[in-house]
């Protein structure tokens, strides 16, 4: 979810490599896509080809992708339009590369620290499939898990209902990081959630503020500078708010003003201070800059612990689990035939009635 787009990852740090140094030496739009159609990321050949195409009959590169728009991250067509409309478009695939190698490397950290504890996941499910095949095999009556799942016919009922769930969790992740919009919308319910609000809240600052310097660098006016940054937070509560901001600030209020005004759940007081000492300074460009940098690096903080805590659900989950099979197990073998022999000695009468 929080990482995820259609266009791989790798293929777009690529691209934007390749804009930045084609146009850094003077090469076309057009050429460059023409050249990444033939050469480029497989995966976004085709994307390359239609974008040239388009391109080459005169439409904006801001156009052009608008029509791709479920194939890329909404910061990327953001910020593209940003560069377009600024003629800032080098500055603009500089950054991109470095927003993204950022995001890769973030998720790689997400991943590291989630490999042992997924591990030990499918492990525990192995062995607990494994525990009911051989209590089957044995004739061995034991419903360890207490939902009827006995011999070998539930241990294989057993095993495909842990995948279906398992393979479900991962779609549903997948289907979320795929979507723009839904991951959009994600992030912002992760803003009302305590513990991973500040999470959400680094990512999205992150890219407002980037996305306001370079407008703010190019000398957009105030109120663009906000829509376009807003929208470019790729967050639905940011995101809704843009055009707001542009009116009220069309109005002649300030920037702290307009921002303060959305409430510190969006723009914390921290960020707030940093924003009155650029607005005073008259060098808020240069403290949004230094603002991305400090969010970016804080999201990479923020979604290490966030993975932790992700692992840490799976050790608990793994630990109940098993802790429910032991006692299970131990009532099953041990103590219920105690109860029924301490109840037959009690009464033998109604005991061997029973039989």
């Amino acid at each position: 979810m929080l990482f995820g787009t259609t266009a791989p990852l790798d293929a777009l740090i690529q691209w934007c490599r390749a804009l930045k140094h084609g146009l850094d030496v003077g090469l076309s739009p057009v050429k460059i896509f023409s050249q990444q159609a033939r050469s480029g990321p497989s995966a976004l050949r085709p994307v390359a080809r239609r974008v040239a195409d388009r391109l080459e009959t005169g439409a904006s590169l801001e156009e052009s992708f608008k029509l791709e728009a479920a194939k890329f991250p909404p910061m990327f067509l953001e910020m593209v339009a940003v560069g377009e409309h600024a003629g800032r478009l080098p500055d603009v695939f500089a950054e991109l590369e470095d927003y993204f190698e950022g995001v890769k490397e973030a998720r790689r950290a997400f991943i590291r620290v989630l490999i042992w504890p997924l591990i030990q996941y499918f492990a525990a499910i192995f062995v607990l499939f494994l525990m009911l095949f051989v209590m089957g095999l044995f004739g061995i009556k034991v419903d360890p898990l207490g939902l009827g799942l006995t011999g070998t016919g539930g241990a294989f009922a057993f095993l495909i209902a842990a995948l279906v769930f398992t393979a479900t969790v991962f779609v549903a992740v997948q289907f979320i990081g795929s979507s723009p919009q839904v991951r959009a919308k994600a992030e912002s319910i992760g803003l009302m959630i305590p513990g991973l609000a500040s999470c959400f809240r680094a990512l999205a600052l992150s890219r407002f503020s980037i996305a306001y310097y370079m407008t703010a660098e190019a000398g957009m006016r105030a109120d663009r500078c906000l829509r376009f940054s807003l929208r470019a937070a790729s967050n639905k509560a940011y995101s809704k708010e843009a055009e707001w901001a542009a009116k009220t600030a069309r109005k002649g209020e300030d920037i702290p003003g307009t921002l303060g005004a959305l409430g510190t759940r969006l723009f914390p007081e921290e960020f707030m201070t940093a924003l009155h000492v650029g607005e005073d300074s008259g060098r808020l460009a240069e403290v949004m800059k230094k603002q991305a940098e400090y969010y970016r690096d804080e999201a990479r903080r923020k979604m290490r612990t966030l993975a932790l805590i992700a692992g840490g659900l799976v050790y608990l989950a793994i630990g109940v689990l098993l802790i429910i099979v032991i006692f299970k197990i131990a009532f099953t073998t041990i103590v219920a035939p105690y109860q029924d022999a301490m109840n037959a000695a009690d009464n033998p009468e109604q005991w061997m009635r029973a039989k």
